[in-house]
């Protein structure tokens, strides 16, 4: 009967109950496959970590005295509903136990920073391996141990005469860079050990390595010995041509003394104990290292390669055919096949001038089955139709290089169509109506005005001697009345004529206004509010640095944008923008992230990046 449990920490339990929808929230759930397993078999653990974010912490495994504990892969899944993303991990891990009885896995906990989640201890019974049941009539007799040939290496071991002994091997010398390298590590012992032993996996130059669970045991004849073994193997992937190296993979065992005792010692009695007792001689066993040589990809790659080593297929797809205009679509591109997986980047996008796109979020679930390493990897992206009308989603090039054929393989998707309506905003127009009837006319005024035939006091006399009684110097401020207005006039023309210059010198005012209206949003509990406000500044601050409207490019080529205008602007820099970037269209797309602490650090993410970009826009 397969067990599942799952907790959640008391803090998380109070997030749900009392805080509001927007606050974040992490659950972990752990589960086996079984709850009794042989001391000779081997056990799955799940352990599923889900949040309201784009991406969830790992568990921190405690440490398991009971067993060995060997990774099996991962797969992950990213949610969106009503701009609120769900991200769920289940990790997969194979614990062999190592003593009989009942055996505790203890509490497994994750935390992301703010909050903590753990879950409780399970119990699973480890018993005796089963002995092979006497042959029944008509019943088909039980299989004798696994038996391997033995390697050259081992062979040479035993007719050394060597009772115990390790020895690695790699099914491959040369290799291309990310290409699979399987090694394995067999451990050969003739004699009973007096505890299990323990393993120390082999460092590795220029390699990355995967393993490749469950370990392995059986027994082989070697030069009429009879030898039982464990083997352990892994998966490796060079990192860049050259030389790489596996150094020496090590066993601690305890060996059974061989020191012979004499019975008139007179510390007789405590070695015979301590020999009874099966301390035994702790002794260590190394592989000898094994140089690989990594061959370089060869030329004539195609344009869009990006390093992707092994045999893919990729699809394309939206998870909707129809959508309005100004909504969300998802559009995911998966990658299958064997290979590196977590090296896969994500393909070029094409420029889709009918959508505003955002930039990837990916998963990724991995298998080891039959020792290879496959699975797939999904990148999804966010677009939003700007317009009705059907739209196309041109095919999806995806290049990666075969080493079994050595040569390089280019595939694309099939194109996407989505057929746009008319959304809520693009409803909103303006018509006119030319046969709607006209207003009538009414009399506004006079224009004619009577000349009065009463006479009055003739004062034009009287002003023209005041201004001659002034001081001469009052007689200049005329003229420099004139003057002003006639600077004013060319200021005037000159701003009209050069816009983008006068944007560029007023971009960091009018940001700091912006971020002081955000400011106070948020202390009105407004955070939604203030976000969407620092969103569009951010945006119109680009764009007046830039002389280019950056909200209909993608972050990486608004990026690329402000490192060819401003030649002076640095790699940090340019991370910052793309990571506030990312941050506000994450929040601004998915108002419910948008809670009053995120969007005060936003807000002072945005302030500090204004100092720092007026130092090198320039």
């Amino acid at each position: 009967m397969k067990k599942f449990l799952s907790a959640v920490t008391a803090a998380a339990l109070a997030a749900l109950l009392l805080a509001a929808p927007a606050s974040a929230v992490l659950n972990v759930a752990a589960g086996t496959d079984r709850d009794s397993v042989e001391i000779n078999g081997n056990l799955y653990l799940t352990v599923t970590v889900s949040g309201d974010s784009a991406s969830v912490p790992e568990p921190k495994l405690p440490n398991m005295q009971s067993f060995n504990i060997y990774s099996s892969g991962r797969s992950q899944s990213i949610s969106i509903i009503n701009g609120k993303i769900t991200t769920t991990v289940s990790f997969t891990y194979i614990l062999t136990p190592r003593f009989i009885g009942v055996q505790t896995i203890p509490s497994i906990s994750v935390f992301n920073g703010k909050e903590k989640a753990a879950t409780p201890e399970m119990q699973v019974t480890v018993t005796k391996a089963r002995q092979p049941a006497a042959q029944q009539p008509q019943q088909r007799p039980q299989q004798a141990p696994r038996q391997q040939r033995p390697t050259q290496a081992a062979r040479t071991a035993a007719n050394r005469g060597e009772q115990i002994f390790i020895k690695a091997e790699t099914d491959k010398k040369t290799a291309y860079p990310g290409e699979q390298i399987n090694i394995s590590i067999k451990f050969y012992t003739s004699v009973p050990l007096s505890s299990n032993p323990q393993y120390v996996p082999a460092p590795f130059r220029n390699l990355i390595s995967e393993d490749l669970p469950p370990v392995r045991s059986g027994e082989t004849d070697i030069g009429g010995v009879r030898y039982a073994y464990s083997e352990i193997k892994a998966a490796l992937f060079a990192l860049n041509p050259g030389p790489a190296e596996i150094q020496s993979a090590t066993v601690i065992a305890q060996v059974p003394s061989e020191e012979a005792i004499d019975p008139f010692d007179p510390n007789f009695f405590q070695k015979f104990m301590a020999i009874s007792g099966a301390q035994g001689q702790s002794r260590e066993f190394a592989t000898d290292p094994i140089k690989l040589d990594i061959k370089p990809l060869p030329p004539g790659a195609p344009a869009g390669f990006s390093g992707a080593v092994g045999n893919y297929s990729v699809t394309a797809a939206a998870d909707r055919p129809e959508a309005r205009a100004g909504e969300a679509v998802n559009f995911s591109i998966t990658i299958i096949g064997s290979g590196n997986l977590k090296a896969v980047t994500a393909p070029k996008f094409p420029e889709l001038p009918d959508f505003k796109v955002f930039d990837t979020m990916s998963s990724l679930d991995v298998r080891k089955e039959g020792d290879v390493i496959s699975g797939k990897k999904t990148f999804t992206y966010i677009l939003v139709p700007r317009s009705e009308g059907k739209r196309t989603i041109p095919p999806i090039k995806f290049s990666y290089f075969e080493p079994h054929l050595a040569a390089y393989r280019e595939l694309q998707t099939d194109p996407v169509t989505l057929l746009v309506e008319k959304g809520g905003l693009a409803a909103k127009s303006v018509n006119f109506n030319p046969a709607t009837a006209a207003a009538p006319v009414t009399a506004s005024g006079s224009d004619i005005r009577y000349v009065s035939d009463k006479p009055g006091s003739d004062s034009l006399p009287f002003l023209a001697s005041s201004v001659l009684a002034l001081p001469y110097w009052t007689h200049s401020v005329p003229v420099a009345l004139l003057l002003l207005s006639f600077w004013l006039a060319r200021f005037n023309r000159f701003k009209l004529a050069n816009p983008l210059l006068f944007r560029f010198r007023r971009a960091r005012s009018e940001a700091s206004r912006d971020i002081e209206a955000a400011d106070i949003l948020i202390k009105a509990g407004k955070p939604n509010e203030a976000v969407a406000r620092l969103y569009d500044s951010f945006m119109k601050y680009l764009s007046d640095k830039c002389g280019v409207k950056v909200s209909a490019l993608t972050i990486r080529k608004a990026a690329e944008l402000v490192k060819a205008r401003f030649p002076s602007a640095t790699e940090r820099s340019l991370d910052e923008v793309r990571e506030l970037w990312g941050a506000l269209e994450l929040r601004h797309f998915s108002p419910e992230a948008a809670g009053s602490e995120g969007a005060s650090d936003l807000a002072k993410k945005y302030s500090l990046l204004l100092v720092r970009l007026e130092k090198e826009l320039k």
